[in-house]
């Protein structure tokens, strides 16, 4: 089938967008020498331990206390319970926003950034931008960056983002520099293999923007955003079955019931719920406690959006991420036109507004 001409020019425009930024990076980078864009490591999931319960910094929920907690919480607020203990819940809010992902990076760090900070809490100022500060609190050990998962293709480094492909890896490929990490010898990805970058550099705007430079806004390269990546790929082309929504789970007198579409084979489920492992592990290992997530395997892959949705689900509330090991974590859901049914739409109603991991502490 011949490919439609404004399909042709969309790639082609995007390919001079891609052209275009592997053309400025080099300068870009060389005014941020404390940056290192071409490095990455390869984790898999075989040599990453189960997260040790320790070491978690226990992020207290707001609905635990008042006035709400911005980082892991020694303080003296809390609710009583029965016989007048102290009582705490830690745990990890979720959000879902019909955003780019870099998007919603730079927008959890700036609302992030302006809640109170507890005076032990260092961590709290979640900017991305570039500045020579390190990454890394010597303190605590708390990563400041906003950690963003890639929904990568495990054959090809940025997918088709040369050539003007249009899917999340190519959004984030054209808009800063991730292709610089991705080297080639790390692929195919092994199944159950992640590449983690620190240091993502954030040159554009969104498509839906216009694809600006931010150079050619009052941006300095000291000012651009910075995040880091885990790139991770989902399930390609896995057998799909629609089934029938649960009792009270849409359909409504007068309308079909909502048909869910779910993994076909248990194998292609459980391979998906470890990537999620995966990345999880991995933004915890780098000390994040802010991520952005995504509908892994649900575009152009073809997964199952009502599966994974409740695999991200199942996989959050295990006993290995309780007890606040994030503060926050987003998907970013971009649907255009937020059809229902669509990856939105399933990831609002299954993920929007929970808290999950949730530890009550009685003191």
């Amino acid at each position: 089938m011949p490919i439609p001409p404004h399909v042709q020019a969309r790639r082609a425009a995007l390919s001079q967008i891609a052209k275009e930024t592997k053309a400025v990076l080099p300068d870009i980078l060389q005014q941020l020498p404390h940056l290192q864009a071409a490095q990455s490591e390869v984790y898999h999931l075989n040599d990453l331990p189960e997260l040790e319960p320790s070491a978690c910094p226990r992020f207290e929920l707001a609905s635990s206390s008042s006035p709400p907690q911005s980082g892991p919480s020694n303080s003296t607020n809390g609710r009583r319970g029965a016989g007048g203990q102290q009582q705490r819940t830690y745990g990890t809010v979720v959000k879902v926003l019909n955003e780019d992902s870099l998007d919603a990076a730079i927008m959890m760090a700036e609302s992030l950034a302006q809640q109170p900070a507890t005076p032990t809490t260092t961590t709290t100022a979640t900017t991305t931008a570039t500045t020579g500060e390190a990454t890394v609190d010597a303190e605590d050990g708390r990563n400041r960056r906003v950690a963003v998962l890639n929904l990568a293709s495990e054959r090809t480094p940025g997918g088709g983002w040369l050539s003007g492909a249009v899917a999340q890896e190519e959004a984030l490929c054209y808009r800063s520099s991730l292709s610089l990490s991705l080297h080639r010898a790390y692929y195919p990805l092994a199944p159950r293999s992640a590449v983690y970058t620190r240091d993502v550099v954030v040159v554009r705007s969104s498509m839906g923007s216009g694809h600006r430079l931010l150079l050619q806004t009052p941006l300095t390269p000291q000012q651009l955003p910075v995040v880091s990546v885990v790139s991770v790929a989902g399930v390609r082309k896995p057998e799909v079955d629609e089934v029938a929504a649960a009792t009270g789970d849409g359909g409504g007198r007068g309308q079909r019931p909502r048909a869910e579409r779910m993994f076909r084979y248990a194998a292609d489920r459980d391979l998906t719920r470890d990537k999620m492992r995966l990345a999880l592990r991995v933004a915890a290992a780098e000390g994040h406690e802010l991520l952005v997530l995504g509908a892994l395997g649900c575009g152009a892959f073809g997964g199952p959006p009502d599966d994974v949705a409740r695999c991200w689900l199942d996989v959050l509330e295990e006993p290995e991420f309780a007890g606040g090991w994030f503060r926050e974590v987003w998907f970013a859901v971009l649907d255009k036109d937020k059809h229902p049914g669509g990856n939105f739409d399933v990831f609002e109603r299954v993920l929007g507004g929970r808290e999950v991991g949730k530890v009550v502490v009685k003191e």
